[in-house]
């Protein structure tokens, strides 16, 4: 799916990752349309760029996530911030 070109694009993205998100056990934290959480992870999107937050112990379940995102999408990790 591309997200430029049409200005619906965006909120079809929107609500296809959020959906991905909750598909694998993260919820919204209240009052926020961005960030996710399964109190592992915390998830960061803006558009078409994600971020994840984690602590070292629980790199496994960083490596698993991005697995599943990896499988549900075509994606590049640039890496560490």
């Amino acid at each position: 799916m591309a997200l430029y070109g049409l200005k619906i694009l965006p909120l079809l993205w929107y609500k296809e990752l959020t959906s991905t998100l909750i598909k694998f056990g993260l919820k919204p934290i209240l009052s926020t349309n961005y960030l996710y959480t399964n109190r592992r992870l915390i998830i960061f999107f803006y558009i078409d760029n994600i971020t994840i937050l984690f602590t070292k112990k629980d790199l496994l379940r960083l490596e698993e996530f991005k697995a599943k995102l990896l499988h549900q999408y075509k994606i590049c990790a640039l890496g560490d911030l």
